[in-house]
């Protein structure tokens, strides 16, 4: 029925007999040994669906548990639609053209209990408004389902993503572009215990995502005006410029990034706010020192 896909660097018994207990179907469980650090998590997800026998292939994180019984089943009954090829517990319907963060531009469904190591208790995150799907361009690794089949025409891409980053919302492109449609689901709860790093790495991986698929971008399931998406971008392309400063770079290295994609982007962006933001802009990537400037 399906097939559990996990890279992990050691074996979590706890998250085995977890799997085991609630996923109330048939399956089988695929461990990626990666203890030395051998793969990236894009070849080993590749070397996951090779060995994997079921239709049905699920990707997740080792450090995530299950409180959902029976979860097996509600993903087989996702899947029963013919339009459905993906599911996940956490994404955007809008996916934007700056580089930045799947929720970068606020618009995002999530269903899941959250904690890290500096706050262990989890909390609830859930804005499922009682929906039990929400159609998305792009959901987040920590937990994904995808048709079997559909790797027949996708494949995660190792040659563009060397480490642990964006492997996800590429795959949702490679999707999204071949008109499959991927949905967020609020039947599957999980507790994820770790937050992501927005370090030097993410910021790597986000810019060769960005140039990888800047002709298809923004991505986008929803209705929106032109304001909204300017004022999507623009607090995408914000925290970006925040990310990027927080990580050491130079001022001018990422006035020139931020005008770079400023520049390239739908003709009467640039101006959105008034030319004056655009020359403040130019003034202070010459000019400033210290903290970067932000658009809002």
């Amino acid at each position: 029925m399906i097939s559990v896909i996990i890279c992990s660097r050691s074996t979590n018994q706890t998250l085995v007999n977890n799997i085991e207990a609630t996923i109330g179907v048939p399956y089988e469980l695929i461990l990626i040994d990666n203890s030395n650090n051998e793969y990236s998590i894009c070849e080993a997800y590749n070397l996951g669906v090779k060995k994997s026998k079921y239709s049905l292939l699920c990707f997740m994180h080792d450090d995530i548990v299950y409180h959902t019984n029976n979860w097996g089943t509600a993903v087989i009954n996702h899947f029963t639609s013919v339009q459905i090829g993906a599911i996940g517990i956490a994404g955007t319907p809008y996916y934007s053209y700056m580089p930045g963060a799947w929720w970068g531009s606020g618009i995002f469904y999530e269903n899941i209990l959250q904690s890290s190591q500096e706050d262990p208790k989890p909390v609830l995150k859930s804005n499922s408004n009682g929906l039990l799907t929400r159609q998305v361009v792009a959901f987040d690794g920590v937990w994904f389902c995808i048709k079997k089949s559909l790797f027949e025409l996708i494949k995660f891409d190792e040659v563009s993503f060397k480490g642990f980053h964006f492997y996800d919302t590429d795959i949702c492109m490679q999707l999204h572009n071949l008109g499959v449609k991927m949905y967020c689901v609020n039947d599957v709860l999980v507790h994820h215990s770790s937050i992501g790093s927005m370090n030097n790495t993410w910021i790597e991986n986000a810019l060769i995502f960005q140039e990888k698929w800047r002709q298809k971008l923004p991505a986008l399931c929803t209705n929106i005006s032109f304001g909204q998406l300017c004022r999507f971008e623009y607090k995408i392309l914000n925290e970006f410029i925040w990310i990027c400063a927080s990580n050491g770079w130079e001022n001018r290295r990422i006035y020139k990034l931020a005008l770079k994609y400023l520049l390239s982007f739908k003709k009467g962006y640039l101006f959105y706010k008034t030319p004056g933001y655009f020359i403040k802009f130019a003034f202070k990537m010459i000019f400033k020192k210290g903290m970067p400037f932000y658009f809002i």
